[in-house]
């Protein structure tokens, strides 16, 4: 099937002097090339073809459409078909209808209730006008027709189309705001079920505009329903292909043919669906009275062609929602309680093979290629995902044809074969609506899914017989575990003839690719209007979410994220604030010990009880204690503090998992737990002045992660003076034998190297894209980067243990100013309001002038002599290309030395801008700039702005690069500043011209990309 689709919008007709009466041939002409190519020719408008629902405007609306039509079917000698929805400008709504009004208040009121038909036909009677204009209007007769839903099916080439118009604007009122349409969509199912080639729907509103009540239902029924869905109202041009678990879906997006926007441009989508290929072709016009304007190159996307009729082999609603459980409660301030298809993001698995590198794979390819015949053993930790997973792959195994069967270990009771059969038709029963199509179905199509097989009662003999019955029954079975499952304790016996044969694969964490992919999609739930806004929306959530999970101190599930996401949007409301990650640190605590139903009024004691704890395990220089420690720890504390049973404790903070057991030790579960209760105590007793004194010598071994990040955490409770001032005092003496570098006159040696700063140029700006490959890198150099670290770190606590007088070389000094930075910089953010403005002042240039010391130390020899270093390079270049000529060399050395540098340079100011870069200190930072007045320092305050999505000050950026104009080295920082952000942040246009003007940075194509979407629409639909 070969279709092609004319797609307006938001036309808005009001007036005879409308430039829109007079595009009729321009639009006409644009759609001539698709027109020849497609089997079938149809034109859309989604909505808003009015202005305010008057006979005169669909007057003019219908003339239009007839010079479309009549134009396009001389050309191809075909009547041209044309399908309508209403928005809400096609409803007359002055004067207002009280009556209405009320009508429509009452409906809000009982929505997730039955609508009456009586209230339907009372509000759609501002519609009126519409309703005559679309019945004159169309060629074809709707197989079914109600208010607020028209059915078409039409034969196309070889197959059919069926197109679900919905009147999504049957209660909009004058002064309409998102989140309040109401939507019967359960009367409608049996209409999307129908078989057909391609379905497509046409809706004006995006679904945001819904009540929660319509929302996840209404989202659930078109994505899983239809192929594509063309939808209005937004004003901006958008495509994109959506997948969940319901399958895929594309969006379409129409602009405004006729926006009331002073700033937007007439605009219209043509589009050709190919069925065969699986592709859909757009093309984007810009309306004109004489020819369109073509904005692009003509788009290609994939889009989903599997059948998407559900009357066979449903899945039953009560079963449904445990597929939609998401995990936990959370909930979003504009959505409600969420589903599981709203925030799922496939997890990364790595083969659990010891013996051979470990490939990483995702989630979805695991279950790739079912029908062939899988047979997967996939772990995980608590709370890691195995289980939200396996339900995900019975929803894809299920979109795609098969009968998946999702098991609980827990449900298992026997493994004779009559059990296991009569088990199988039992779980058919609840998640099949006719389980005799499972039951009746063959082997090829059958799927398993075992959860937790460790867990099922009896040996390893009883696991293996039921994995045998089950791959006599099913073509793939998929099996998962705790990570403390091991195979190789199968092997050699009879119970590896089975499982031996298993792929076997473990959960990763969520790294920062992932992360930003599930951040990405809680921020799409919310009201994002540009591009820009979610930038900025996704980096705050991130920064969040980053800086609490630390360095592997809080394990990074999806659980936990989402916790920390819901509680930052909750911010004041909720439980949990903002200011600092002790609250978050401290909930998730709390959290657990109210699940394992520890009273909430008793908390108090319960944390000192912890902290004493945990100050008990570092004083003894250990990870894990026995059963007999910790009694003796008990005994102490009920001597000291209140009596406290010893068996009855250790089982409950056990069972809360605050504490894990090996045998008979005892650990901290997580290391966020160990940090933060060792944290509590020392802020407890910092009045102590033996604490006092292991405060100040952590301080000052900043270096040691452990050190860093008890300190850290101590920060998080308190912002005593005295340790605020030793971690300051700590940061002044980093290289404190070197002068800040101030990029003054201190560079000259390195600005004679080259004659003028080079022009960039941005070839095909893909900030999407762009983000994404940071992210990937990000992950990819934390993986390499992890087992030294750990092998560093032990070296360094070793030598410290031994009070060894060893001499720190340049790299852990380095480490000492990055840890020791952070840590201050996160103090002055977290207690702004508290921390007088001169000591604010004082510790912004501590982070400053340690960082531009580092510079110092690290270019001190490049500096005092350049041409050596030049002549280095030129060693290494003349024994790699022995065949360039010696002024060449000479050169490309010079301009390498200049970039390196550079390089080095531009990054350690990225990093101290960022790490200062908020809006709580923004007037600090200002202050400390303008005393110091080096250029060292306006760069760093510029890199805290150019460093994060948002505003950018203009003016003073426009200065700064005037002034930097003549000092080469200094100017290419901040055109280096500048093109990190045009790489990974949204821009307005007249934004981006004026920063690649201030640069001298030339994008190529930009332009073109920038019309793909003012806004993603994910959110929407």
């Amino acid at each position: 099937m070969k279709l092609g689709v004319l797609h307006l919008s938001d036309i808005h007709f009001r007036r005879d002097t409308d430039p829109a009466r007079k595009y009729g041939e321009c639009v006409a002409k644009a759609c001539y090339q698709i027109a020849r190519r497609s089997d079938e020719f149809v034109v859309v408008v989604t909505g808003d073809i009015a202005f305010g629902g008057q006979a005169t405007e669909y007057k003019y609306a219908s003339e239009l459409l007839s010079t479309i039509s009549t134009k396009l079917q001389a050309e191809i000698g075909r009547p041209i078909n044309v399908f309508l929805a209403p928005g809400n400008h096609d409803c007359a709504l002055i004067p207002e209808d009280a009556i209405r009004t009320l009508t429509i208040d009452k409906v809000i009121e009982m929505q997730g209730e039955e609508v009456n038909p009586a209230y339907i036909d009372k509000c759609t009677e501002a519609q009126v006008e519409y309703f005559k204009f679309e019945a004159n209007t169309r060629l074809l007769a709707p197989v079914f027709e109600d208010r607020l839903w028209k059915e078409f099916e039409l034969p196309v080439g070889d197959g059919i189309l069926r197109i679900s118009s919905i009147n999504a604007a049957w209660m909009s009122k004058l002064h309409e705001s998102a989140g309040q349409l109401v939507f019967p969509i359960q009367k409608y199912i049996e209409h999307l079920e129908e078989p057909s080639t391609l379905r497509l729907a046409l809706i004006h509103h995006p679904l945001n505009w819904y009540c929660q009540n319509t929302y996840h239902p209404m989202r659930r029924a078109l994505k899983t329903h239809c192929n594509a869905i063309l939808s209005g109202h937004e004003h901006s041009i958008g495509s994109e292909v959506v997948s969940d678990l319901n399958g895929s879906t594309l969006m379409l997006e129409a602009p405004a043919l006729q926006p009331h926007e002073s700033n937007l441009e007439p605009q219209f989508t043509c589009l050709l669906f190919e069925t065969e290929n699986k592709v859909v072709y757009e093309a984007r016009f810009k309306a004109t009275e004489h020819l369109p304007e073509q904005l692009g190159d003509e788009l290609e996307h994939s889009f989903d062609t599997s059948p998407k009729c559900s009357r066979l082999n449903k899945i039953h609603p009560a079963f449904l929602k445990v597929l939609m459980d998401p995990g936990g409660n959370f909930t979003h301030p504009l959505r409600g309680p969420l589903s599981a298809e709203e925030i799922f993001v496939y997890p990364q698995l790595e083969e659990n093979d010891s013996d051979v590198a470990k490939k990483t794979v995702f989630g979805d390819e695991i279950c790739a290629g079912w029908e062939i015949g899988k047979r997967i053993l996939i772990l995980a930790d608590d709370e890691g995902g195995k289980t939200f997973l396996l339900r995900k792959y019975f929803c894809d195994i299920h979109e795609q044809g098969g009968l998946p069967l999702y098991i609980k270990s827990e449900d298992i009771k026997s493994v004779t074969e009559r059990d296991i059969d009569k088990l199988i038709d039992q779980v058919a029963s609840q998640q099949y609506v006719n389980p005799d199509e499972f039951k009746y179905a063959e082997k090829s199509t059958k799927v398993v899914l075992i959860d937790d097989l460790d867990r099922i009662k009896g040996d390893l003999k009883v696991q293996e017989r039921l994995i045998e019955i089950l791959q006599d029954r099913f073509i793939s079975v998929i099996l998962t575990g705790h990570t403390r499952y091991k195979i190789n304790e199968l092997l050699g016996g009879e119970a590896s003839k089975y499982l031996i044969e298993y792929a076997s694969y473990k959960i990763r964490p969520f790294g920062h690719l992932l992360r930003n992919t599930l951040i990405k999609k809680w921020c799409m739930l919310g009201e994002v209007k540009t591009l820009v806004d979610f930038d900025r929306k996704v980096y705050g959530a991130e920064t969040l979410v980053n800086g609490i999970l630390g360095k592997s101190i809080v394990p990074a599930k999806p659980v936990y994220l989402l916790i920390f996401l819901q509680s930052s949007e909750q911010n004041e409301q909720g439980e949990l604030q903002n200011s600092s990650f002790s609250y978050y640190y401290q909930y998730l605590i709390t959290k657990s010990l109210k699940d394992a139903g520890y009273r909430s009024d008793e908390f108090d004691e319960m944390f000192s009880y912890l902290s004493q704890m945990a100050w008990h395990f570092k004083e003894n220089g250990r990870k894990e204690l026995s059963t007999a420690e910790l009694r003796e720890f008990n005994t102490k504390f009920s001597d000291e503090f209140t009596s406290v049973d010893f068996d009855q404790r250790i089982n409950l903070l056990y069972s809360a998992k605050i504490i894990a057991k090996n045998g008979d030790y005892y650990r901290f579960t997580y290391a966020y737990i160990y940090y933060l209760l060792v944290g509590k105590y020392l802020s407890d007793n910092l009045h102590e002045e033996e604490v006092m004194q292991i405060v100040e010598q952590y301080c000052e071994q900043l270096y040691i992660r452990e050190n860093a990040n008890i300190i850290m955490f101590l920060t998080h409770y308190s912002s005593d003076p005295r340790v605020i001032n030793k971690i300051s005092s700590s940061l002044d003496s980093c290289f404190s034998d070197n002068e800040p570098l101030h990029l003054n006159g201190d560079m000259a040696a390195i600005n004679s190297l080259v004659e003028s700063a080079a022009r960039l140029v941005i070839k095909d700006l893909n900030v999407g894209e762009n983000q994404q490959n940071n992210k990937k890198n990000q992950d990819r150099y934390e993986s390499d980067q992890a087992e030294d670290d750990e092998r560093n770190v032990r070296v360094r606590e070793n030598e410290h243990g031994e009070e060894t007088q060893t001499v720190l070389g340049i790299s852990s000094d380095i480490n000492l100013t990055i840890k020791t930075s952070e840590i201050l910089a996160h103090i002055v953010k977290n207690y702004y309001g508290s921390i007088k403005k001169d000591r604010k002042q004082q510790y912004i240039q501590s982070i400053f002038d340690s960082s531009l010391r580092t510079l110092s130390k690290l270019f001190s020899e490049i500096l005092e002599q350049p041409d050596r270093f030049v002549a280095e390079i030129e060693k290494e270049l003349a024994e790699r290309f022995p065949k360039m000529l010696a002024e060449e060399r000479t050169a490309q050395a010079k301009k390498f030395a200049f970039q390196l540098v550079g390089l080095i340079t531009t990054s350690f100011i990225a990093r101290t801008g960022n790490l200062v870069s908020s809006d709580k200190i923004r007037e600090d930072v200002s202050r400390s700039v303008a005393e110091k007045q080096g250029n060292a320092y306006r760069l760093i305050e510029m890199a805290s702005c150019l460093t994060q999505p948002g505003q950018i000050p203009f003016d003073y950026l426009d200065k700064l690069a005037r002034d930097l104009k003549s000092n080469t080295f200094a100017f290419t920082i901040l055109q280096s500043l500048i093109y990190y952000h045009l790489h990974m942040f949204h821009t307005t246009d007249k934004d981006k011209q004026r920063l690649s003007s201030i640069a001298q940075i030339s994008i190529q194509q930009s332009r073109a990309i920038d019309h793909k979407s003012r806004k993603s629409k994910a959110d929407s639909l």
